[in-house]
């Protein structure tokens, strides 16, 4: 990925970013908000049931092979159904945030090394571009932390062996065109292109077009956060290279 590329693509107008959701904080928000963590929490304690009673029949003897498989096969199963409910709460906007003041300048080179180690262990090249002077930030950690995880993930996810995976982090006014008060941070990917009439999609709950092993809900964890703590987030997919940028506000 070579310097101009980047800039093209920043220059770039075909960004699409997602209209946020309703005020999280409305009454009907956090109806629902309760809702959905009561249901998974009820969820969570029946699957531990279906995990232990498969767990104690595994442990009998006599039995054959095929009952054998039919129980691990449930077990996993129910295994996976409990990792989601815990994936669903932040995508439905269950999270609770704590936001303060960040200084990106010590957070970030401490981010990318972690990123690089994620996406290297897949054997995929990483580059990093970290602009000079990067302000203090208001924001969660934690969730920005999950923010990037997720996009990270979905694009070692798309790149497979065919391209490699580049993150940049600029400070306001590096950016042409962007908002004079935003830290930009780009992840991108080459070997994969999103049609423009899917851009808008890879936001929605559970959309994939990867196998069934995949939940996703990862890109849509990424917007419900970003939009949480006020962040734009948006995609673009043009000549072969796939990317997200968000725009963090700067701490006044």
């Amino acid at each position: 990925m070579s310097d101009a590329e980047v800039t093209e693509i920043r220059k770039d107008a075909g960004f699409a970013f997602p209209e946020k959701l309703v005020d999280q904080s409305s009454p009907t928000a956090l109806h629902y908000n309760a809702l959905l963590r009561g249901l998974t929490h009820k969820l969570n304690n029946l699957l531990a049931v279906i995990q232990g009673f498969s767990s104690l029949v595994l442990m009998q003897d006599g039995l054959d092979e095929m009952s054998k498989e039919n129980l691990r096969h449930m077990k996993d199963a129910a295994s996976t159904a409990s990792d989601l409910g815990e994936q669903i709460l932040p995508a439905g906007g269950c999270s609770r945030l704590d936001v303060s003041e960040l200084k990106l300048a010590d957070f970030i080179p401490l981010l990318i090394n972690r990123l690089r180690s994620q996406v290297e262990k897949s054997s995929i090249p990483f580059e990093s571009n970290v602009g000079h002077d990067l302000p203090v930030v208001l924001t969660d950690q934690g969730k920005l932390r999950t923010i990037l995880d997720c996009l990270v993930t979905n694009a070692v996810e798309a790149v497979g062996t065919r391209g490699d995976i580049a993150v940049d982090v600029l400070a306001p006014g590096q950016v042409p065109g962007s908002k004079s008060d935003c830290v930009d941070i780009f992840v991108r990917n080459t070997g994969s292109e999103i049609p423009e009439d899917k851009l808008l999609e890879v936001f929605q709950p559970f959309y994939t077009t990867k196998d069934s092993t995949h939940l996703g809900i990862g890109l849509s964890t990424a917007y419900v956060i970003a939009g949480q703590m006020d962040m734009d987030l948006g995609v673009s997919s043009v000549n072969g290279t796939t990317t997200f940028w968000l725009q963090v506000k700067v701490a006044s």
